[in-house]
């Protein structure tokens, strides 16, 4: 069911929403089936924990294969928008082969911590004192994939992003296209790291009706607050490398300006300097700008409904 080569033949806007829509609705299903949502209404409180976990693992394993596909595709419009400014369009092929040879080894890397995650999570939770309901497979199912999607989704944001930077954008003639390109990189990344931290809306569905430690609730934003970090990290630095080229390139521009005799290079140079000085990097558009506040109000109003009701 899941893609594991999209880049091989980009996925559609439908597939895009349809693949996850259907994961969430097998997911609940299997869950139903096993009992764990039927404790909602006449089950204690580890019934309640487990029913909490079962719908917040299913829908975010839902939502973390949504912002993978639209990744695949965002990545491959900057790909080949970076390829078109450098006349290296015939390369597309090539590059998403490396890309998709990428992704098998990142998703089997991302299979084995997961795995190896949700070990970890059994054993905290005691599973192992008394024998394991069916209830209990399915969360332990629903966890691998949870992790699997969690992890694959971290690697995915930081590999192509590293691998546009190395292997396509050097490959750029003009300053202009390079910087024009640069501006591209960090506005994928932005909106790779935007739609990821809209995951975080939904965390609070694990305390819901249960008493919630406040030691678990500052190591969660701790978690989220590093997650974060690595996800918006790179646009930082590509905002710096980006100012820094742009005057280095400028200071070089105003250095021939005042060498050169020849007043053909002259009126060139000071053409470049004027289209240098119009640049902008453009991260953040009026689209970017709606997600951007949409992820932070949802965040911040599922999160205050924690603080404020169950403290």
């Amino acid at each position: 069911m899941m893609k594991l080569n999209p880049y091989s033949n980009a996925p559609s806007r439908v597939s895009i929403r349809a693949y996850p829509f259907v994961l969430i609705i097998a997911l609940l299903l299997v869950h139903y089936l096993s009992g764990t949502l039927a404790f909602i209404h006449d089950g204690g409180v580890i019934d309640q924990k487990d029913f909490n976990t079962a719908v917040t693992m299913t829908l975010l394993s839902g939502y973390f294969w949504f912002c993978l596909q639209l990744n695949y595709n965002n990545v491959l419009s900057t790909l080949i928008s970076i390829l078109v400014k450098t006349n290296q369009l015939s390369h597309l092929s090539l590059h998403r082969k490396k890309l998709s040879a990428k992704l098998q080894q990142h998703s089997i890397n991302s299979l084995i911590i997961a795995v190896f995650t949700t070990v970890i999570y059994v054993i905290t939770e005691n599973f192992f004192l008394s024998e394991l309901k069916l209830h209990q497979y399915a969360i332990i199912v629903c966890a691998v994939l949870f992790w699997f999607f969690f992890f694959l989704i971290l690697i995915q944001s930081s590999s192509n992003l590293s691998y546009l930077r190395e292997h396509v954008l050097n490959q750029t003639e003009s300053y202009i296209d390079y910087l024009n390109s640069l501006s591209s990189l960090a506005r994928l990344s932005f909106m790779n790291a935007t739609l990821s931290i809209g995951a975080f809306s939904l965390f609070p569905i694990f305390w819901i009706k249960q008493t919630v430690p406040l030691f678990e609730v500052v190591i969660a934003l701790l978690f989220l607050c590093v997650v974060t970090l690595y996800l918006f990290l790179p646009v930082l630095k590509l905002h710096f490398q980006w100012e820094v080229g742009r005057k280095k390139q400028s200071n070089e521009l105003n250095r021939l300006i005042k060498e050169e005799v020849s007043l053909e290079k002259l009126a060139q140079y000071e053409q470049e300097l004027e289209r240098m000085s119009l640049l902008s990097m453009k991260i953040i558009r009026f689209n970017d700008k709606v997600r951007l506040i949409a992820c932070i109000s949802l965040i911040a109003i599922s999160w205050g409904f924690v603080l404020l009701f169950f403290f």
